[in-house]
Order: structure tokens, then sequence, then C-alpha cells
């Protein structure tokens, strides 16, 4: 088990990551979205948007203030994309995301 913030932080700083709801949905229906991540309070439609575009989706378990805080930014964050993960162990989050479709 990864330690997530720890993973965004990293993947942010070393990688490409875009964040908010738009740029996301942008992202992973343009397929260049590797993984996508969102608050549990992210707005349905976007959820539904994200779910359709086939891009892996990992459900973090905070609000977007907390994914927000988690990302070390002073703002909420309702869902992220990452492009690139640079040298984050982020991409573990596939494994996780997998498991839980098997269930």
């Amino acid at each position: 088990m990864i330690n997530i913030d720890r993973a965004l932080r990293s993947s942010i700083r070393t990688g490409k990551v875009v964040l908010g709801s738009n740029l996301t949905v942008e992202t992973g229906t343009s397929g260049k979205a590797k993984l996508v991540i969102n608050a549990i309070d992210c707005p349905e439609e976007v959820a539904k948007m994200l779910k359709e575009a086939d891009v892996p989706v990992y459900n973090y378990s905070g609000r977007g203030k907390d994914l927000g805080s988690a990302c070390g930014k002073p703002f909420p964050v309702a869902a992220l994309a990452v492009i690139d993960p640079g040298d984050s162990e982020i991409m573990a989050l596939l494994r996780e995301i997998r498991g839980n479709e098997d269930e």
C-alpha cells in the first residue's frame, strides 16, 4: 500500500498533473490521462464523464479540500489527472483500481 498523499506530491513535483474538474475531463476524454483521481465530493456529472472516458479512476477517500491539501495546494481539488507520474509511485494505484473491479 502506497502513501497516496506523498505519491501525489511527488507526481506533481516531478511529473505532469492537471488539477480541476474541467481540465481533468478534457485530459481524460482526449486520452492523455494515465490515471484520474477524484474526491468523494466530485460533482456527479464530472464523475460520469470520467467513467465514460475509459480512463482508470481512483476514488480518493477525502473531500476536495483534503485532496487539495494532499496535493500541497491551498484550495479544494475535486479531480486531477496524471499525465506523467514522474518519479512517484502513483501508478501503483492502478493495482488497487483493478482489484476493486474484480469484486
